[in-house]
């Protein structure tokens, strides 16, 4: 790639992984078409979107400018093609537009939400740094939900069902990244480890959690668990519910791949897009033993 030049704000579009949302895959879809190349993996990329639709910006505070910043800021970039390299749309749901529009990693009501103490729930009112971001009526905030949040819920809800119904177990890998500086939703702060490894308690079998950490330290990374970052995506028809529905989050330090002030990859993507790639391949044969 060359220099990072993003789209004007209203515009911004991905462009580094190439998302054909298939019917029966993506968020909106009503449900999943099992098909014979499905296997019991399923990747989680809730924050590497960029899209801001236009009457989604209409919402915004921010600058065009300020706008561009927090979203290189808080967007996981290139997580798509470094956890989800080589596979189909099948094998992965992904949220549509930026976590700053409508964060699907979040619980849905603030009040039990620990991130919305920050301003920061499923549905954003705060910068990274504490500025007013937006101001969103109640029935904004329902419009949002209804068309990005429960959509891609939905759609995460049908992958796993299918999963379990044909494998009998589903694991997720939970795909994401985060910056060298704290953000104010980091459950730990002080020195960051390079991978962070999240849990979920009911669905990471202290083995799956013990291999993860193990695979990464092998590999010469420095792990920590539920640092800066805990928990692990469980789908909503699973959690406390299914425990053949394992999750595993990973999380990345983002100075391994990539440049954090321009949003550029450099060279250490290529070493840690193969490591992640030997990691599904680990966590694959986790699931069928």
């Amino acid at each position: 790639m060359g220099g990072w030049n993003p789209a004007p704000v209203a515009e911004l579009q991905d462009s580094e992984f190439n998302y054909d949302t298939p019917a029966g895959c993506g968020p909106g879809a009503s449900g999943l078409k099992v098909r014979a190349a499905m296997t019991p993996l399923l990747v989680h990329l809730p924050h590497d979107a960029t899209v801001i639709p236009p009457d989604a910006r209409a919402d915004f505070l921010l600058s065009a400018e300020e706008l561009r910043a927090e979203c290189l800021r808080l967007t996981d970039r290139h997580t798509a093609a470094l956890y989800a390299d080589g596979l189909t749309p099948a094998d992965f749901v992904r949220a549509e537009v930026s976590r700053l529009v409508v964060d699907v990693e979040r619980i849905a009501d603030d009040a039990s939400e620990p991130c919305a103490q920050v301003g920061m729930g499923a549905t954003y009112v705060r910068t990274a740094d504490g500025r007013p971001l937006r101001a969103l009526t109640p029935e904004r905030r329902a419009e949002l939900m209804a068309r990005h949040y429960w959509p891609h819920h939905h759609a995460l809800d049908a992958a796993a069902d299918a999963r379990l119904a044909h494998f009998g177990r589903c694991v997720v890998l939970d795909a994401h990244s985060y910056p060298t500086g704290p953000l104010p939703t980091q459950v730990a702060f002080g020195p960051s480890p390079e991978i962070g490894i999240g849990t979920q308690s009911g669905h990471t079998p202290p083995a799956l959690c013990d291999i993860a950490v193990d695979f990464f330290r092998t590999h010469g990374y420095g792990v920590g668990i539920d640092v800066p970052f805990s928990g692990a995506m469980v789908p909503n028809a699973c959690i406390g519910l299914d425990p053949r529905l394992w999750s595993v989050m990973i999380e990345v330090r983002r100075d391994l791949y990539m440049d954090e002030a321009t949003g550029e990859r450099h060279p250490g993507f290529a070493r840690m897009q193969a490591v992640l790639t030997e990691f599904r391949a680990v966590l694959l044969r986790l699931a069928v033993t």
